[in-house]
């Protein structure tokens, strides 16, 4: 099999964007929006990727990792003819075989279909996408003879108005030969309005040349079209959601009201879920089978297990959800926090760096941070451990079978032994052992007569007790 590289042109900084971020770099559902170019292109199993970059794009080795990924620096940018050199530059002059060039700012495109292209035209130096755009503008018209021969890609900045009433236009999708890439690069010259050198015009000096250039026509336009402002990045948005709910429909998740659900592309959901209207899942997220979830939840980074119930308003960020859980309503799980099997995290209930052992009840208005709640346990309403002391954080300790009433303080570091109990009300400081009854309350005094004899006074004085 010959070898695949892929160029992909990620240099632009995208001013349409009125953004202080490079265009590839605006996040589009869990990614960089060159993120998903990289992600189709990777399905390829590539031999070698190219990312052509910018000093201001230059960025996206962080954002993207280095996994099977070279970078090739465009400074000045010079078109995409010069990004295009860059990038042959990166692939290195002893390879040969067939480069896929794609731009950086197309989310839409997919992998499926980029492996179509590969099979449209196998024995062609230069074979690109075309489509159907009528009325839409920013794009190369495709001129062809009386035949239906392609004679040449004409800008849309270099066109006459008889060229910009064509409706085919070119997709920005290409394969080459890398030997006639190569020759074709060395002879571009910027002999346009632009003053660059155009990419487009490789193909009119590789067909000069006795070369074959293939068109392949594509009927889906939205998947290919580039993303040049705001209003473009919401349809790609749009696009790609629509793919992703697609995809976890048909493998059995429910999506009540998918218009309003929204889910990064690296989100795992698992079959017999339903996913209820306003849920949001970002960051990675990973769902098992059987769950509900929502309305109105926001899971980051979450890792669920089967059987879970989360309900309306909650949010939960990089936290481990066992099986058989009830979260919420209304309940905030931070970073850190491990929910053990058959546990449940009632209204209004914050957590952060703390294990909630089995079966233990947090049910309402608590606050549980960094501490380890073993099995069993019973939180009372309005529980909080105070765990910060203003320089550092301590950890509280709740051994299995304990009771804490409700509206206690725990105090850090502090812990409270197996099967012990916390009388309600008490602000705990010292260790409670296994068994005992810890109790830590003011002295309550009642003063019999007191609220007539203030009635009087303030008669006596021309006040009133209204």
């Amino acid at each position: 099999m010959n070898s695949l590289g892929v160029v992909i042109l990620a240099a632009g900084d995208g001013t349409r964007m009125r953004s202080g971020t490079p265009k590839v770099l605006h996040p589009l559902l869990g990614l960089p929006l060159c993120g998903h170019v990289v992600r189709a292109a990777r399905a390829l199993a590539p031999d070698v990727i190219v990312l052509v970059v910018s000093p201001r794009t230059l960025c996206l080795r962080a954002a993207l990792g280095e996994g099977r990924l070279a970078f090739a620096l465009q400074d000045p940018p010079r078109g995409t003819g010069d990004a295009a050199a860059r990038g042959m530059e990166a692939l290195g002059r002893e390879f040969s075989g067939r480069v896929l060039v794609l731009n950086g700012d197309c989310p839409g495109v997919r992998a499926d279909v980029l492996v179509r292209l590969l099979q449209a035209a196998p024995e062609a130096d230069a074979t690109f996408m075309s489509v159907e755009l009528p009325g839409l503008t920013g794009y190369g018209r495709v001129v062809r003879d009386e035949r239906g021969d392609l004679l040449r890609i004409v800008e849309e900045r270099d066109a006459d108005e008889e060229t910009l009433a064509i409706a085919e236009v070119n997709a920005g999708v290409y394969v080459f030969d890398a030997g006639s890439l190569r020759q074709a690069l060395a002879r571009l010259a910027p002999d346009n309005a632009q003053g660059e050198f155009y990419l487009t015009d490789t193909l009119e000096l590789i067909r000069a040349a006795g070369g074959r250039v293939a068109v392949w026509r594509y009927d889906r336009p939205e998947e290919v079209h580039g993303v040049n402002d705001r209003a473009e990045l919401a349809r790609a948005e749009r696009l790609l959601l629509q793919r992703k709910l697609a995809e976890l429909m048909a493998g059995g998740v429910t999506v009540s009201l998918p218009e309003t659900v929204r889910v990064d592309v690296d989100v795992q959901v698992g079959r017999d879920t339903t996913l209820h209207p306003g849920t949001i899942l970002e960051g990675g997220t990973r769902i098992g089978e059987g769950c509900v979830v929502g309305p109105n939840a926001r899971l980051r980074a979450a890792r669920v297990a089967d059987r879970v119930t989360i309900l309306d308003g909650c949010v939960v960020e990089d936290a481990e959800i066992e099986q058989d859980v009830v979260i919420g309503p209304y309940a905030r799980l931070r970073p850190g926090t491990r929910i053990r099997h058959g546990a449940r995290v009632g209204n209004f209930v914050e957590t952060k760096k703390t294990e909630l052992g089995p079966g233990s009840k947090a049910n309402h208005l608590t606050y549980l941070g960094d501490a380890r709640v073993g099995e069993g346990v019973n939180v009372g309403a309005g529980t909080i451990t105070c765990n910060y002391d203003g320089a550092a954080k301590h950890r509280t300790e709740i051994d299995d079978g304990a009771f804490i009433g409700s509206n206690t303080a725990l105090v850090a570091p502090v812990r409270v032994g197996k099967g012990a109990y916390v009388a309600a009300g008490s602000t705990i400081t010292r260790d409670v052992p296994d068994g005992a009854l810890g109790i830590a309350r003011g002295r309550q005094a009642n003063k019999d007569g007191w609220a007539e004899r203030r009635s009087s006074k303030a008669r006596r004085e021309g006040g009133s007790d209204e």
